[in-house]
């Protein structure tokens, strides 16, 4: 199999350590989300996850041209790559709950383009135009950063628009296969992000471990309502009508509480069997393993493995042995 494989993690305090276990199984990237009104800091994260591993490539899933500065941005990815030097990736998107839990919808694409493009050219020691200013990196070697400081840039995009965004600015896709309209490129490799667990010998999609671990994902899926892959549900319905009770002023606060880190009292109900089996890609050891040779055979350059539940490391390790990974044999 061809198929590059790293993984994703919604920041918490642990996941530095998480990061260091998935190198030494052998993943060869680990991302993290920056949603701050949720999760902890991103760039304290990979900080620390730098000064705890040597191989593994870190960056961030993904950025919007809205939260962060350009130049807050191009200065944090000079610092990061100084501590991890040639290892380091930065994913820009539209946004979804980095918008959203600031009551606003996803960006433009135009912004994202613009936002790459600025990022880029200050790490290579341009200097940019940005809001009307001309903005440029004058670090001293006192700091010990430097530029060019070439970082890879991704985008995650999920249909057209994005692709083209992509194939402009970008070196990498990264896409969602459960939602979107698709993303193929003939020019650039593309990541998808892959959410679920590993099924134990005999395991059944009700036992009490699977919804832990899968029910965030499954959630999510809720979250994306009649765009996702489980509008025809009747958990969607029944989620639905609980949503749409709270004040909009506030709904976007509760519908995105727990994303992708947890579920909410309101979801736990509705986390099923049916729902897990259609929004995830929770399967035995050779269900999961037929799914990633199905992925290598579509042309995919690589996938980002999102463990989620209480037991991260066990989720890591189940997934790298399935990929064949040296560490997770």
């Amino acid at each position: 199999m061809a198929l590059e494989i790293g993984c994703i993690f919604p920041p918490t305090v642990d996941t530095p350590e998480h990061l260091a276990l998935a190198e030494r199984l052998g993943y060869a990237y680990g991302e993290v989300f920056d949603s701050p009104t949720l999760y902890a800091d991103p760039w304290l994260t990979l900080g620390r996850a730098a000064e705890r591993t040597s191989r593994i490539r870190l960056g961030i899933c993904c950025i919007t041209p809205y939260l962060r500065h350009v130049v807050a941005t191009a200065s944090a990815l000079a610092t990061l790559d100084a501590v991890a030097p040639g290892r380091v990736n930065l994913v820009i998107g539209a946004g979804f709950t980095g918008q959203h839990m600031l009551g606003r919808g996803p960006g433009r694409w135009a912004d994202v383009e613009a936002y790459a493009g600025a990022v880029r050219g200050l790490l290579a020691d341009e200097e940019v135009e940005w809001e009307g200013a001309v903005l440029g990196l004058r670090y001293s070697a006192r700091t010990g950063l430097r530029v060019p400081c070439p970082v890879p840039i991704w985008i995650a995009a999920h249909g057209p628009r994005g692709v083209g965004v992509a194939e402009r600015v970008g070196d990498v896709i990264m896409t969602d296969p459960s939602h979107g309209h698709g993303a193929r490129s003939a020019v650039l490799p593309v990541f998808v992000n892959i959410f679920g667990t590993v099924l134990d010998e005999g395991e059944e999609l009700s036992a009490e471990r699977v919804r832990d671990a899968a029910g965030p994902y499954a959630a999510f899926q809720l979250h994306l309502g009649g765009e996702g892959v489980v509008s025809h549900l009747p958990e969607w319905a029944d989620y639905r009508r609980e949503i749409e009770a709270i004040d909009p002023r506030r709904r976007h606060l509760e519908t995105h509480r727990m994303h992708l880190i947890d579920v909410t009292e309101r979801e736990r109900p509705l986390i099923t069997p049916e729902l897990i089996a259609q929004a995830t890609h929770t399967g035995t050891a050779a269900q999961v393993r037929d799914r990633l040779g199905q992925l290598d055979a579509d042309g995919i350059s690589g996938v980002l493995y999102g463990p989620q539940g209480a037991d991260i490391p066990r989720e890591l390790e189940a997934f790298a042995r399935v990929a064949g990974l040296a560490g997770g044999r």
